[in-house]
Formats: C-alpha cells, sequence, structure tokens
C-alpha cells in the first residue's frame, strides 16, 4: 500500500521513500521523527470495526467490539517498533562511529566497535546500483583494495538495508559478480549486510553509496556520498 506524507499528502510507494523526501523536504522544519509519525494516518480495519457497529447495532454491539480487540489496548498510548527502529545517532565526523550490527556474508556477525585498533573505510552500498557495481570490480581489480590493506586499514562493505526498498542481488552474489577472487576468510575485507538502525545512522538521506574512513580510535575522519571511487585516491591517503 503506497504510503502518504502527512505533512504535505505526497505520496511514495514505499517507506524508504517517503522517510528520504520527508530529509529533503520537512526534516529542518519537523526534526528527527519516526515513520510513523511521517505517514498520514489511513483508516484501519479496526476503525472500520467499530463504525460498522454503530451504524447497524449501536453501542451494546460498540462495547463487544472494542472488548474483542483489546478496549485498554485501543486506548491506551502506544509506540510501534517500526518507529523506535528509526530513532538513532547519525554518524558525524569528529565523532566515535555508531557502533553498529554487520552480518557478515559467511554467516558470521561482527560490530564496528570491534574493529577498533584499525583504520577503517566502511561503503555502503545499494547492491543493485550500477555505479556500486562498477566500483566494486575497478576496486577489487586494479590494486585499490591492497593499497588500503598495506596501510593496515580494514575495508567493509556493507549492503543498504533491504537494498533501499528495490529488488538487488545478494551481498554475497554482488561479491561473486564484481569482485570474482574474493576469499570468505579475509579478515581485512569484510563484505555484510546492514540493519534498519544502520542505515538510518549512516545514510539517512538514502543515497546508494556512502563512505566513511573512520581512525584506529573509531573516530570518523571524513565521509562523502559522491562516490568512493571518485575519492580513493584521497581516501588511500587518509588511511
Amino acid at each position: 500500500m503506497p504510503s502518504k506524507c502527512r505533512f504535505c499528502n505526497k505520496k511514495f510507494e514505499s517507506d524508504s521513500g517517503l522517510m528520504m523526501h520527508f530529509n529533503d523536504k520537512h526534516k529542518p522544519e519537523k526534526g528527527s521523527l519516526g515513520i510513523n509519525e511521517i505517514k498520514k494516518p489511513s483508516i484501519s480495519a479496526r476503525t472500520v470495526l467499530i463504525a460498522a457497529a454503530i451504524a447497524c447495532c449501536g453501542i451494546p454491539l460498540l462495547l463487544i467490539g472494542l472488548s474483542s480487540i483489546g478496549i485498554f489496548g485501543f486506548l491506551a498510548p502506544h509506540t510501534s517498533s517500526g518507529q523506535a527502529a528509526y530513532e538513532t545517532s547519525n554518524a558525524t565526523i569528529g565523532e566515535v562511529a555508531p557502533n553498529i550490527p554487520i552480518t557478515l556474508a559467511n554467516g558470521t556477525n561482527v560490530t564496528l566497535s570491534s574493529l577498533r585498533g584499525h583504520p577503517v573505510v566502511l561503503w555502503f552500498v545499494a547492491t543493485w546500483c550500477p555505479s556500486c557495481q562498477e566500483s566494486e570490480s575497478i576496486l577489487a581489480n586494479n590494486g585499490y583494495y591492497k593499497e588500503i590493506h598495506a596501510k593496515g586499514a580494514l575495508f567493509v562493505t556493507v549492503e543498504l538495508y533491504n537494498d533501499l526498498g528495490e529488488p538487488g542481488p545478494s551481498i554475497s552474489n554482488f561479491i561473486s559478480q564484481y569482485d570474482p577472487g574474493y576469499i570468505l576468510d579475509k579478515s581485512w575485507l569484510l563484505y555484510g549486510t546492514s540493519n534498519l538502525n544502520a542505515t538510518y545512522s549512516y545514510d539517512p538521506k538514502e543515497y546508494l553509496e556512502m563512505y566513511y574512513v573512520i581512525n584506529s580510535n573509531g573516530v570518523i575522519i571524513n565521509t562523502s556520498s559522491t562516490g568512493l571511487l571518485n575519492n580513493i585516491g584521497s581516501v588511500i591517503q587518509e588511511v
């Protein structure tokens, strides 16, 4: 079902599109809000049930209907799990990078904080993005990854949550197609997926790619959405 912005009534096919619109158009005025605060409320099945009860049988049936769907839960204020998922800290230059879980392509889990002690290049991508695919192939086959590794840094490529709502290859297929020589047990070159909190901490405007350079103490020293490959020379210098 399409989502509609409660502030301007514009329709979007996905929640991710609605969130990107809000961040661009309304966030400076409204501040940080969860997705359920941004959506225009729609008529729920519960509301339809209540209206039908009143129209057909009056108050007695309404009371029965309320009890069957949980009157106290209906009246009590609540916060949905979806809304809470968006309440995250933003990744900012000069501050410690928000700690996030990353599920690696080999099935293991790591946290960003566990990588401290090494500089980290953290690259968020949409696996269906043509520029991300091309960049991955060039980075892997033109020696750039090896240059970063030679400086003692780790390189972590992370698929944005749910590929920003668009169909795309899995992170494993992304690797096999654009970095066919990759070995899963390389400890310095990691591929994985992120959850919703991680995506909105590091890529709140839903750019198709976003990279961060993080020093060995876990502090962000640079970031850009203009393309990792376009800035690879400065990234290698910074690590």
